[in-house]
């Protein structure tokens, strides 16, 4: 801001300004202009509309060093070992939720596996610039898996996370630790256990994309009863063997 020529009243104001607030010579100025040095309107606007805090400054070397701790010595990216050190000074189990969220942060490509940049920029996003930092911020991931907005994003990378290198499907027995992992809490699904079940007795395959999105959409939209299934719908095969699966059991309970 340019240098502003002040008259001794309006010296006094932001005297009075600064006195009541707390603020800085520039924030009282801006704000006396504001409302025409009006002294009481411009306490009035400043109360309801403070000025914006600045964001923290996030240090990206540090976030480098870091980085460097957990890479591979081999290489440029941090693997199982790297990794497994992370998270043992996060303090936090690996299966944790929270870890596929801080993935789906940094855009992880491959499980069990962080490149460089996809560290540095995750963390530089999440504003974490230290492992104490990171630390505090795990329930804040945990939680955003309770957004109804974020959730299905975090649930359609999982699928992408999920894939061995090269393969289009996810192998089964990583699909359900990922359901498992995925609905909990909000998200809880309540025929989970005999979906796992139905897969693990009926379908001894991978699990295609198209089930995976489905799925989604079936836990949201189906009630636990089968009662407003329509089964001429666009469901993936595998959906519709589960519920004809399920529909003599269904029956059973009714009666």
């Amino acid at each position: 801001m340019p240098q502003i020529r002040l008259n001794r009243a309006q010296k006094e104001e932001v005297k009075q300004f600064r006195t009541i607030t707390g603020a800085t010579e520039k924030t009282a100025i801006e704000y006396l202009r504001a409302e025409s040095w009006n002294l009481q309107n411009a306490i009035d606007f400043y109360y309801t509309s403070p000025p914006a805090m600045p964001a923290p400054k996030i240090d990206r070397k540090a976030i480098e060093r870091l980085w460097a701790k957990y890479r591979d010595a081999q290489g440029d990216t941090m693997l199982a070992e790297g990794i497994s050190l992370f998270c043992e000074d996060l303090q936090v189990d690996p299966t944790d939720v929270a870890l596929l969220v801080l993935s789906w942060h940094m855009n992880a490509e491959v499980m069990s596996e962080f490149k460089k940049e996809e560290f540095v920029d995750g963390l530089m996003q999440l504003g974490c610039d230290s492992i104490e930092k990171l630390r505090k911020r795990l329930p804040d991931l945990r939680a955003e898996l309770n957004d109804a907005e974020t959730f299905p994003k975090i649930y359609d990378y999982a699928y992408m996370f999920a894939r061995e290198k090269g393969q289009k499907c996810v192998h089964q027995p990583m699909a359900i630790a990922m359901w498992q992992l995925l609905f909990i809490n909000s998200q809880h699904w309540e025929l989970l256990d005999k979906w796992i079940e139905f897969l693990q007795t009926h379908h001894n395959r991978a699990i295609s994309k198209d089930t995976w999105v489905q799925l989604l959409d079936f836990k949201r939209t189906v009630a636990p009863d089968f009662s407003n299934f329509d089964p001429s719908g666009a469901w993936p095969y595998l959906i519709d063997e589960f519920v004809e699966h399920m529909a003599p059991r269904s029956e059973s309970q009714s009666q």
